[in-house]
């Protein structure tokens, strides 16, 4: 009798622990945002504690007009999400002798002349912590956007970077250039791509075998890759043209993974680097991670519910529900991605979305359900009616607003003959740029992987031009100024760099 007494209760213990650790909320949140919102794009979610996945879900489609739906196996963009696992391989690289988080520029780069700031107060992990105070804007751009680079120009836009006006060393402002020049290092040191290097240090050691910083690598495995979405496309659920692909990864945006995967990450760094038994990096190296760097002085200290006072090696840190957490997202178009975890409480999160706006609000409430239950803060059932209800009729009024307003459009405010503005114009980090005038009075902008048409802007002799698709209600345009002299087109300036017009 006192043997079945103690069954029982050990029964009734241990559906007590699960019921603490029953997600269904979320389930029934995200089935009905997909569903209240008409956006059935793909979201998959991994919670992980002590050390092991403990639950996953994956809703909507992959790809939409094939209906082909997300599962355990379906890979996303992670976007800037990537920013971790490269400061993890830096990390890891200082661990094997080969560079310190005290090496500059100067000593990065010793055969390239600096003119324009000075390298040897720019140390690694300023380049990681966003405090680099440096800029180049082009550069930048074309590693995520254009792919109009080689190893040599990628160094001779090393070599372009100058001081940041507004920004000074050990100001945090956040940018992709310091992983980007990081990048270049790695390149020069290990006689290789940087993607080779970070799946040799962190890839391959966590057997994250469906992750790559590769396009054409992971589709030669056959992963099914979710394609990107935009709810501000004409048609939301037609996948957009603009597309990730080799020459477009980069290391502070450059990756391609799955929950799982992801998962597998986020279990070493709470577990200090052990996973499934394994010290698969070392427990230095991983402390040394998650320690900060830098502090958040901007108005930007809070993105939604999450605090970021500050920036470790890739991961902001903040206050989340009373606890300290680390966390990086990753968002464009067609991409919205979250990692986050609070090591003291051996718990974290990934979220990856193949659309933006409204996967990242709902990104936002999935947290929110997902930490209350790990913490046991509130009645997470509870947050699933209004915050569906808010995020559906945030929706519904940008459809109303979008169907009742035309975006205005400036005329084009042109001082010389229109053919004058088409032509070739060329600069030296990144090459040539195609401007066609189509028709009487429109212009069309082609750079490497992209091409937009071109519309009016307020200043004289200055076009917009939109080469990334929205990703919120703003429209992330790039000003082209015309340089005129003597009464010709001589060039233009476009991302803070000139391109000269070719005869």
């Amino acid at each position: 009798m006192k043997f079945f007494v103690l069954i029982t209760i050990l029964f009734f213990c241990t559906n007590a622990v699960f019921a603490k650790e029953d997600f269904s909320a979320i389930d029934d949140y995200v089935e009905q945002v997909k569903k209240g919102t008409d956006m059935p794009s793909g979201t998959a979610i991994a919670i992980v504690k002590n050390g092991k996945i403990i639950y996953e879900g994956y809703f909507g489609f992959a790809d939409i007009q094939a209906k082909k739906p997300v599962d355990a196996d379906t890979a996303f963009y992670i976007a800037s999400t990537t920013k971790p696992f490269f400061a993890l391989s830096m990390l890891l690289m200082e661990h094997k002798g080969d560079i310190k988080d005290t090496t500059t520029m100067a000593e990065m780069f010793p055969d390239i002349k600096f003119r324009r700031f000075k390298p040897k107060k720019v140390q690694l992990q300023n380049l990681m912590s966003h405090t680099a105070g440096i800029k180049n804007p082009l550069f930048v751009a074309n590693l995520a956007y254009f792919g109009l680079h080689d190893k040599a120009r990628r160094r001779k836009s090393v070599a372009a970077i100058v001081s940041r006006n507004k920004g000074k060393l050990g100001k945090f402002v956040y940018t992709n250039l310091g992983y980007n020049v990081a990048s270049v290092w790695v390149e020069d040191t290990y006689k290789q791509d940087w993607q080779k290097t970070l799946a040799e240090l962190v890839f391959d050691p966590l057997n994250m075998s469906s992750t790559s910083a590769y396009m054409s690598e992971i589709k030669m495995k056959g992963i099914e890759v979710a394609l990107p979405y935009s709810f501000f496309s004409e048609n939301p659920k037609e996948a957009l043209s603009f597309q990730k692909k080799d020459s477009t990864m980069h290391a502070a945006g450059g990756m391609v993974s799955t929950a799982r995967d992801v998962a597998r990450f986020l279990i070493a760094e709470l577990n200090n680097g052990m996973v499934d038994g394994k010290q698969v990096f070392p427990r230095a190296v991983i402390e040394k991670s998650q320690q900060q760097l830098a502090t958040n002085n901007s108005k930007y200290r809070k993105y939604r519910d999450f605090g970021r006072d500050g920036y470790a090696w890739g991961w902001f840190i903040g206050p989340y529900k009373d606890q300290v957490m680390l966390h990086h997202f990753g968002d464009i178009a067609g991409t919205h991605a979250h990692l986050s975890f609070i090591p003291k409480r051996n718990i974290g999160l990934v979220i990856l979305n193949n659309e933006s706006w409204v996967s990242d609000a709902m990104a936002n409430t999935i947290a929110d359900i997902a930490y209350s239950i790990l913490l046991d803060k509130g009645d997470p059932d509870a947050l699933v009616k209004p915050r569906v209800q808010s995020l559906v009729s945030g929706v519904t009024k940008v459809l109303q607003n979008k169907a009742n307003e035309k975006e205005p459009v400036e005329e084009m405010n042109l001082s010389l003959d229109k053919p004058s503005y088409a032509g070739t114009f060329y600069n030296p980090l990144i090459g040539n740029v195609r401007v066609e005038l189509i028709g009487a009075d429109q212009y069309k902008f082609t750079l490497g992987e992209l091409d937009a048409m071109a519309t009016g802007h307020k200043d004289r002799n200055a076009m917009h031009v939109v080469f990334v698709p929205k990703v919120r209600t703003f429209v992330p345009d790039v000003s082209v100024r015309y340089v005129i002299k003597r009464g010709k087109v001589t060039g233009f300036r476009m991302y803070q760099a000139f391109f000269e017009k070719l005869k």
